[in-house]
C-alpha cells in the first residue's frame, strides 16, 4: 500500500483543535465556532447536491477547495455544521495529501481498507467533535447549566438530558453530538449515555 494514515491519540486530536480555534480565535457565534466563516478563511466552498444522502453526508471534491454536502442535511443546521467541520478536519488531518498536483495511490476513500477508513473517519469526526465543542468552555458551560438544573430538584436523567439540549443550543450542534462530547469528556458515566441513548 502507498499511502498510510496514522490515528491520533486523543491528546493530539485536542491539540489540533486548539491550535485551529487560536487561529481563528474571532471565529465566533457567541460560544459557538463559526465553522461556515473559517470555511472561507481557508478558501473553501461548500456544494450542496443532490441524493448521495444514503451514501455519506459530505466529502471533500478531488478539488480540496470544494466540500460538497448532501444538500437534505441543511434542513438542519446542528447536524450540517458537524458535517461542514468534519470535511474541514478532514483536510487538516491530511493536509500534505492534497497540497500536490495529485492525490497519491491508494489514498483516495475507496482505495482505503477497512480499518484505515475507520481510522480516517473516526479521527475527522474527533476533531470536529473538539473543535466545535472546545474542552473548557464546554465543560464550564455543561457544569453551569447541569447546576441550575439541579437547583430545581429534577430527577436526575432530566436534568442531564436538559443540560445536554441547553448545551448543544449553545454550541450549535445537535443533543447527540453535545451527548457524545459530554462522555468523551467524562463528564457523565457510561451508565447515564446508555440511559439516553440506549443504541449506543
Amino acid at each position: 500500500m502507498s499511502y498510510f494514515y496514522k490515528p491520533k491519540t486523543d491528546a493530539e486530536i485536542e491539540q489540533i483543535a486548539a491550535t485551529i480555534l487560536t487561529r481563528f480565535a474571532k471565529r465566533r457565534l457567541g460560544l459557538a465556532i463559526d465553522i461556515e466563516a473559517i470555511l472561507e478563511d481557508l478558501g473553501l466552498e461548500l456544494l450542496p447536491r443532490q441524493g448521495f444522502r444514503k451514501y455519506a453526508e459530505g466529502y471533500l471534491a478531488s478539488d480540496p477547495r470544494y466540500i460538497v454536502v448532501d444538500e437534505s442535511i441543511l434542513s438542519y443546521m446542528p447536524r450540517a455544521r458537524f458535517t461542514i467541520a468534519e470535511e474541514v478536519c478532514h483536510l487538516i488531518l491530511e493536509y500534505r495529501l492534497w497540497q500536490g498536483s495529485h492525490i497519491p495511490k491508494g489514498a483516495r476513500g475507496h482505495e482505503l481498507d477497512g480499518k484505515q477508513h475507520l481510522f480516517v473517519e473516526k479521527d475527522a469526526g474527533s476533531l470536529a467533535s473538539a473543535l466545535l465543542m472546545p474542552v473548557a468552555t464546554f465543560t464550564e458551560v455543561f457544569h453551569t447549566k447541569r447546576r441550575d438544573l439541579e437547583a430545581t430538584g429534577a430527577p436526575a436523567l432530566n436534568v442531564i438530558r436538559e443540560t445536554l439540549k441547553q448545551v448543544a443550543d449553545v454550541f450549535q450542534v445537535s443533543p447527540r453530538a453535545a451527548t457524545r462530547r459530554t462522555r468523551k469528556l467524562r463528564l457523565i458515566s457510561l451508565d447515564e449515555l446508555k440511559r439516553l441513548l440506549p443504541d449506543c
